[in-house]
C-alpha cells in the first residue's frame, strides 16, 4: 500500500478509505469511482457548482480523496516511467508534484477554508486519473473510453442491474448512467483521436 503520503499527511485517527489493492498489486485504480468522489465538490467543468457538504460530510469525503491520491500517485508515476519523454509525461510528473504539495498543505480551521482545500483535492485528483488514463491506456480513444466507463458503471450500479420478472432490464432511472451514457454518445459524435493525441 502507498503509505508515504498518508502517513506523512493524515491523522492518526484517520479511516482509511482504499479503492483498490494499491501499488503493487494486480488490480488497476479504481477510476470511476475516484470520479464519483470528485463530483461530489465540483461541478461538470470543474467548478465549484456542487453544493458544500456539511462539517461530518466533508471531514470524511477530504480522507477519501487523500486516500485516493495516496493511491493514483504512485500509479502515474509509474505509467509515466523513470524518465519524461514527452509533454504529456511532463505534464503528469508536474500534477504529481502538485498533488503532493495539497497533500502536505493544512487548511485553516474555517468551513469555508476547509471546503475550498477539499475542491483543491478534488481537481488534482481529476487531472491525476485523466493523465493515468491517457499514459496507461495508451491508444484508447474517447469514445472507448466513454463506453468503458459506462460498462464499468452499468456492472456495478443496482438501478442498472435489476431485471424484469421477464428476465430483461426493468430500465429503472439512473441520473448516472443517464449521465454517462450522453458522454458515450458525444464522444461517438466527436472525432476519435488517442487520449493526449489531439
Amino acid at each position: 500500500m502507498a503509505n508515504a503520503a498518508w502517513s506523512a499527511d493524515m491523522p492518526t485517527d484517520a479511516t482509511y478509505l482504499p479503492t483498490s489493492a494499491g501499488p503493487g498489486s494486480a488490480d488497476p485504480p479504481d477510476i470511476s469511482t475516484m470520479r464519483a468522489s470528485v463530483r461530489q465538490l465540483l461541478g461538470p467543468d470543474d467548478a465549484p457548482d456542487a453544493p458544500p457538504p456539511n462539517a461530518g460530510e466533508l471531514d470524511t469525503l477530504t480522507l477519501t480523496l487523500r486516500g485516493h491520491l495516496a493511491l493514483i500517485i504512485p500509479e502515474v508515476e509509474r505509467a509515466a516511467g523513470p524518465r519524461p519523454k514527452d509533454t504529456s509525461t511532463f505534464c503528469a510528473l508536474g500534477c504529481i508534484g502538485e498533488a503532493r504539495g495539497k497533500l502536505r498543505h493544512t487548511p485553516g480551521a474555517t468551513l469555508q477554508s476547509r471546503v475550498a482545500h477539499a475542491r483543491c483535492l478534488a481537481r488534482v485528483l481529476h487531472a491525476l486519473c485523466d493523465h493515468y488514463e491517457r499514459l496507461a491506456i495508451k491508444g484508447e480513444t474517447r469514445e472507448q473510453t466513454a463506453l468503458r466507463r459506462l460498462g464499468e458503471h452499468s456492472v456495478k450500479c443496482p438501478a442498472c442491474r435489476t431485471l424484469d420478472d421477464e428476465g430483461a432490464n426493468a430500465n429503472l432511472p439512473c441520473t448516472e448512467g443517464d449521465r454517462m451514457y450522453d458522454e458515450y454518445r458525444q464522444a461517438r459524435r466527436a472525432k476519435a483521436s488517442p487520449l493526449g493525441h489531439p
